[in-house]
């Protein structure tokens, strides 16, 4: 079934603007919209136009007839609401990480199981050009053995930041900058590496004061073959100011990726580094590979618009999302580890 329209579910979110700038950029209507929070004012959504506004998702489902919903709730709130628009027959595109556990993912899996709709997850980081170009590298030997990854994801202090929203709520998110940020790396790590992670050791810190969540992580994590990595978070810079990193580091090859840059946007340039051990580049084994970005509004800029545009193809065709609950499943799985880890303050190993 191709999506020509679309109802958009959970209006009091970061990223809502941004998606409904994505979705203008695509031959697809959103017609209307749902909002839970009576306190916020629908109205103040940029981009959103003048569609019938619902306070909660079964009466949108019953009274519009949509081909997809966006969802961008709560964790808490989210599985139920992806339940109730596959019972009616709709495609779901959410916001990541779709549920607070892994506990609380697993019954939608297998209630999705047996729908004929698709349902995929926003971690559009997969789809970015670098990502696609590190998964090559991977697959051809580049690296050799990996052994080693690093990853980075430091973001504003949350004096910035909307602290009394959702998502810096434990009982509506479970948990904070590691299960809202540094969750992209860990889905992204997951992928790359092509092979589960099995422990983590983690510890997590409450710097800011009246915040449920925690708003610094840092996380050990080994694969299944023996590689060594590091996760380290935090909300710990000056306004709109970002710092991240992801590397790899294999018998053969290493890569360095700064995927932000100091100020969050899919303009300019990203470079990554390619450093080769091997005979194949012997004649120039350091190299420096500029991704020059084509400027897009939305989220995640063209990439993001290709991702989404990716799932709406499969929502017509009847393949595999992007990114679906399977993937979700494993991130959340890492995340209970995690959690549990700094709790206990020992390895813990992934279910």
């Amino acid at each position: 079934m191709s999506v020509e329209t679309v109802g958009y579910i959970g209006l009091n979110h970061h990223h809502c603007e941004p998606y409904l700038a994505t979705l203008e950029t695509l031959p697809i209507d959103v017609t209307c919209a749902c909002e839970l929070d009576s306190t916020f004012d629908p109205e103040s959504v940029v981009g959103l136009g003048k569609v019938p506004i619902y306070d909660d998702p079964e009466t949108l489902l019953a009274e519009e007839d949509v081909d997809a919903v966006v969802v961008s709730l709560s964790n808490r709130k989210t599985p139920g609401v992806i339940e109730l628009a596959v019972e009616a027959g709709v495609h779901v595109y959410t916001e990541k990480p779709v549920a607070r556990t892994a506990a609380e993912l697993e019954p939608l899996i297998e209630y999705v199981a047996d729908a004929d709709v698709t349902v995929g997850v926003s971690y559009t980081w997969q789809g970015h050009p670098i990502t696609e170009q590190l998964n090559e590298l991977i697959e051809t030997g580049f690296y050799g053995d990996l052994r080693a990854f690093e990853a980075r994801f430091m973001a504003s202090k949350l004096d910035y930041r909307d602290t009394s929203h959702f998502i810096f709520d434990a009982d509506a998110s479970r948990g904070g900058i590691l299960q809202w940020l540094g969750i992209h790396w860990i889905q992204l790590l997951t992928w790359l590496l092509e092979e589960p992670i099995v422990r983590v050791n983690a510890r997590t810190s409450h710097g800011t004061p009246d915040v449920s969540v925690e708003d610094g992580a840092a996380v050990q994590l080994e694969s299944a073959s023996g590689a060594l990595g590091t996760l380290q978070c935090g909300y710990y810079l000056g306004e709109e100011l970002y710092d991240t990193q992801l590397n790899l580091y294999g018998t053969r090859g290493r890569s360095i990726w700064d995927p932000m840059g100091r100020e969050f946007g899919f303009d300019g340039e990203t470079t990554v580094e390619l450093d080769s051990f091997g005979d194949e580049w012997g004649s120039t084994p350091h190299r420096t590979i500029v991704h020059d970005y084509d400027p897009a509004p939305g989220y995640g800029g063209r990439p993001g618009r290709e991702f989404m545009e990716a799932f709406f193809d499969a929502c017509e065709s009847g393949d595999e999302p992007p990114v679906g609950l399977d993937a979700a499943l494993d991130v959340l799985k890492i995340l209970d580890a995690a959690y549990e880890s700094a709790e206990t303050n020992e390895w813990v190993a992934v279910e």
